[in-house]
């Protein structure tokens, strides 16, 4: 009897494994609009793309003077490498973590990203960047 149960469950596990990480290329593609429009000056339409959950923790207002010295201290990306991720549905709602390696034109950084999936599409609910140039420069 005990068999049986553990059977029944397997497949139910095996359906629920089968889309982890498949909406990482969502949260990937969000990235590159979000350095493109970084780039761009773009910083309250940065901002209205957000969550609801990031418009709670931060205001537009703090969150574009961070975007305004980002662009002012480091400059343009030149270039920028995804070195990890993590897809995590809760109850809370479905979130992608992406940490990248990025290069700017005055300086490197380490940028965290985290997205709500929705639908198929992401928003941001969460951004840090640690970079010696932000500090020292």
């Amino acid at each position: 009897m005990g068999w049986s149960k553990s059977m029944l469950f397997a497949p139910v596990l095996a359906v629920a494994g089968c889309s982890i990480g498949a909406d990482v290329p969502v949260a990937e593609s969000a990235v590159t609009t979000f350095h493109s429009m970084l780039d761009a000056g773009q910083h309250s339409t940065i901002y209205k793309n957000t969550a609801s959950e990031f418009k709670t923790a931060s205001n537009e207002e703090k969150f574009t003077k961070l975007l305004v010295v980002i662009n002012k201290k480091l400059g343009r990306v030149k270039s920028t490498k995804q070195v990890g991720w993590n897809d995590n549905a809760n109850t809370a709602g479905h979130f992608v973590s992406l940490t990248y390696n990025t290069k700017f034109t005055n300086g490197d950084a380490v940028e965290s990203f985290i997205y709500k999936i929705v639908d198929k599409k992401a928003a941001l609910v969460g951004y840090n960047i640690n970079s010696d140039t932000l500090v020292y420069n």
